[in-house]
């Protein structure tokens, strides 16, 4: 009894340390996890507050009381796309901290950016369920980040905040709707242009790996252009007239051309430069678009800004999927070619184990022969016919099994035992033609050691899908890891990669018993029937 006790004892002292172990793993987890959030925290806080400070101090002139565009807000966004909302912290206390340094009031200090702060998370939530891709891979990544991303959740920050600076007193109603679309357009203007440089910087799509140093050098002598023509469209000083403002639309071919040529994040960068060229010189009475009513010198610089940033964006993601979609196709037709040199080594392949089989037959039994020779015929008949389609009933694959074991069967006589089963429901099973037969080629090679062996086929349906297994005797030292650069194994291999549906493989193994078994499973073609 005593023994017993002890026993327990240990157990649960042992239990209790494993438990204990697990306690404390749990809390050092969540202990780093906590700092790495205060760490996320702080790092945004002081990106969103530097970019506003930037904006306030760098293009907002002492004509105009607002800046044109407003980086904070992109740079908001892309931290909780890229974070998630655990950040919202780091993007609600430097918006209040800029708005105290700016002087205004209290209670639109802490109100205007809890309603930015909400949109902005609201934002991230539509983008989400609409399974925005950070990495823009196609022009809807474009459009959601341009709608649900900017324009709807900042027309809403944009009303809130006005309504804020009206509740303070500091605004009258009468300039409610003025300010909601001031405040709009220059957060709408940070968030498509900031955002999209700030998430492809971080998915490393700037630096694409095979970019070699040529074609960097010639990327920056196109965005050395851009700059330029940004530059000499806003630099003088403002003179109205519809050739000067037909003038701010010389960057535009320079950044339409890189936007083909680079693609989507060279094109950003353009967008970049253009915009902050522009806005830095317009808020300095520079340019076209200044005009005597700073309301419509911002809505002038704001129409501007819509019109490049979309347009850099959408021919670059446009131009990218066209060049990704010209490499899948060439390497599609690489593929093609390698599969079909692959499928013409296994019919020759076929007939010389044929031939072979009715040449050992000549000198012993010359009807056996004969016999041979009209069943080889039938079977390259078949096998041709076949092969012209790309899928076909596995009943027909089994009949040119079924043959070509015959053959084999002369050669070996009662060496070689052979069976094909097969449930009912395979029959009309789609598989590529030819798919089997280098399975069943290398079974017999195998599997007849010393003039005996046996080689089996079994096929049925499990959770339709088609499952074939073809097993053979095999001498104790061969290994299925050394047959994968045979040339029918790696015909099998590159078919069901090409040719069947994802998901459907071949597997060699071997048995306790000393078999060799061939496992194929063939997944089934959405929308076919059973």
């Amino acid at each position: 009894m005593r023994n017993k006790s002890n026993a327990h004892n240990l157990t649960e002292c042992a239990n209790d340390a494993i438990r204990d172990q697990e306690l404390a793993m749990i809390n050092s987890t969540k202990l780093k996890l906590f700092w790495k959030t205060i760490a996320a925290n702080l790092l945004v806080a002081a990106a969103v507050y530097l970019t506003a400070w930037a904006s306030s101090q760098i293009f907002r002139s002492d004509a105009q009381s607002v800046s044109p565009i407003w980086p904070a807000s992109g740079v908001s966004l892309a931290a909780i796309l890229l974070l998630g909302p655990r950040i919202l912290l780091g993007v609600f206390l430097p918006l209040c901290i800029s708005s105290l340094v700016a002087g205004t009031p209290w209670l639109f200090s802490f109100l205007a950016p809890a309603g930015v702060t909400l949109a902005i998370w609201g934002s991230h939530s539509l983008l989400c369920i609409c399974r925005f891709d950070i990495r823009f891979l196609s022009t809807r990544d474009v459009l959601l980040i341009s709608g649900l991303g900017a324009i709807l959740p900042m027309g809403a920050a944009a009303f809130w905040s006005a309504a804020c600076l009206m509740l303070s007193g500091v605004l009258p109603p009468s300039g409610l709707w003025t300010v909601t679309s001031i405040y709009w357009a220059t957060n709408t203007a940070g968030t498509i242009v900031v955002a999209p440089a700030i998430l492809l910087i971080a998915k490393r799509r700037f630096f694409p790996n095979g970019m070699n140093f040529r074609e960097s050098v010639f990327a920056i002598l196109q965005l050395g252009l851009v700059f330029a023509a940004a530059w000499f469209a806003f630099h003088h000083k403002s003179s109205q007239g519809l050739m000067m403002q037909s003038l701010a639309y010389l960057p535009f071919p320079f950044v339409i051309w890189v936007a083909i040529t680079r693609g989507l994040p060279t094109s950003t960068l353009a967008v970049l430069l253009v915009v902050l060229t522009a806005v830095g010189f317009t808020s300095r009475g520079h340019g076209p678009f200044v005009t005597e009513s700073p309301l419509a010198t911002i809505w002038q610089i704001e129409i501007f800004i819509a019109i490049v940033t979309t347009t850099g964006l959408l021919i670059g993601v446009g131009s990218e999927a066209q060049r990704r979609e010209k490499i899948l196709l060439a390497e599609a037709a690489t593929r093609k070619a390698e599969l079909e040199r692959l499928k013409a080594q296994i019919h020759p392949h076929l007939l010389f184990n044929c031939l072979t089989t009715i040449h050992s037959l000549i000198r012993t039994d010359t009807t056996a022969a004969q016999a041979g020779l009209f069943s080889l015929s039938a079977l390259l008949r078949k096998s041709l016919d076949v092969a012209k389609e790309p899928m076909i009933p596995l009943r027909l694959e089994l009949e040119i099994i079924r043959a070509s074991l015959e053959l084999d069967k002369m050669r070996f006589e009662e060496g070689l035992e052979w069976s094909v089963s097969a449930d009912a429901r395979t029959g009309d099973f789609p598989v590529p033609p030819m798919l089997l037969q280098p399975l069943i080629e290398n079974a017999v090679k195998h599997g007849v050691v010393e003039g005996f062996g046996r080689v089996n086929l079994e096929a049925h349906i499990e959770s339709d899908d088609l499952l074939v297994l073809i097993s053979n005797t095999a001498p104790p030292d061969s290994n299925p890891e050394n047959w994968g650069e045979s040339v029918g194994l790696a015909s099998v291999r590159s078919r069901i990669a090409d040719d069947c549906p994802p998901g459907s493989t071949v597997q060699f193994s071997r048995t306790s018993n000393g078999l060799i078994q061939a496992w194929v499973r063939i997944k089934r073609v959405v929308g076919t029937k059973s």
